[in-house]
């Protein structure tokens, strides 16, 4: 009787590629517990493959930022070398963000799980990063802001859960934690950036309107001043009519009706100006989070435009001296406001 023959033992799994781990990591975003119950059931790839696989994803996040940048002429003309210096320091700071955020994982799932090892973190870690070019699509598309950072903490969960056999509900409690908190700090950081770009815009409009404004006023009393000397060039040559017509005596003021028309017309530049002002001031954003003496401030800024826009549209008559009292009063709000907006974030409220 002969020995039977031993049945051939199957090949031991492999570690997946880098092939593989980019389908999976992609795949995860749809299927994150089938993708790490299929990672858990195979020898965890060296430390190299996760490296790339989350430098892979990093550089999809930069080139979608940048192509942002550029369709939106945000991105300024500058050096190639320049260009070669933010690349490399945004790949370093990647890389110590990938390192940090796998340590951190790895012992999350060491509290909460009971097998797991700094491999399988950075593998998890990896992975999660897929999310990153989602975060490049939200400039598209700034309402799914949310999205990335839900993503990530789901499958964080799933992660904690295959590779470090978590407790499912613990994973999952403490990845909305985390999410949780990545959500309001982002929320704070978009109202602060929002405010802060609203009121440099408002400062800004403010200034140019009171430089113009001040320019037509300059050119209103230039009007009102006595010629030249006979021969000599005068500033109403412009508004004389053609030679045939009678030219006003030297040394006399001009006609009534040209320093009416030159009146009209700076109250219609001024006017357009402050209209120019009220989508600004009417921005909720602007308001949002200030304290009591900003919202004083804001308010006041408000009463002062609104009654030069009255009084203007009505062709209500104003000295020189008080529209540029009235203006200097604008630009300095204006200012105040812009200053106490980029030294003070969002007041405890404004990310509720």
């Amino acid at each position: 009787m002969s020995d039977a023959t031993p049945a051939p033992q199957p090949p031991a799994p492999a570690p997946p590629s880098f092939g593989e781990l980019l389908e999976l990591s992609a795949v995860a975003l749809v299927n994150a517990p089938g993708v790490f119950a299929r990672l858990a059931a195979r020898p965890a790839p060296g430390k190299g493959a996760a490296f790339l696989l989350a430098l892979t994803w990093g550089a999809l996040f930069f080139a979608l930022n940048a192509l942002h940048a550029v369709l939106s002429n945000l991105l300024p003309a500058v050096e190639p070398w320049k260009v070669a210096a933010v690349v490399a320091l945004g790949f370093g700071i990647w890389t110590a963000l990938f390192l940090l955020a796998a340590a951190f994982f790895y012992g999350l799932g060491r509290v909460l799980g009971s097998e797991g090892d700094f491999a399988r973190a950075l593998l998890a870690v990896a992975v999660m990063l897929a999310c990153a070019p989602v975060q490049g699509l939200c400039n598209w598309f700034p309402l799914a802001w949310v999205l990335p950072a839900v993503l990530a903490g789901w499958i964080a969960a799933c992660g904690l859960q295959a590779l470090f056999k978590a407790n499912a509900w613990a994973a999952r409690s403490a990845c909305a934690a985390l999410v949780a908190g990545v959500l309001g700090a982002q929320y704070a950081a978009r109202v602060l950036i929002e405010r802060s770009a609203a009121a440099v815009s408002l400062a800004k409009s403010a200034l140019e309107a009171g430089q113009n404004a001040d320019q037509l006023a300059l050119n209103i009393q230039n009007l009102q001043q006595p010629d030249p000397a006979p021969g000599a060039p005068s500033g109403l040559d412009l508004l004389r009519g053609p030679a045939g017509e009678p030219a006003q005596a030297p040394g006399g003021p001009p006609p009534p009706q040209q320093v009416a028309l030159a009146a009209a017309d700076m109250n219609k530049n001024v006017l357009a100006m402050l209209d120019s002002l009220a989508p600004m001031l009417e921005n909720p954003l602007i308001t949002r989070g200030m304290k009591p003496q900003q919202k004083a401030d804001f308010a006041e800024l408000q009463k002062l435009i609104a009654e030069m826009r009255t009084q203007m549209a009505a062709g209500a008559p104003m000295t020189q001296q008080e529209h540029q009292r009235r203006m200097a009063k604008i630009q300095g709000l204006a200012v105040r406001l812009m200053s106490s907006s980029m030294t003070l974030g969002p007041a405890p409220g404004a990310a509720k």
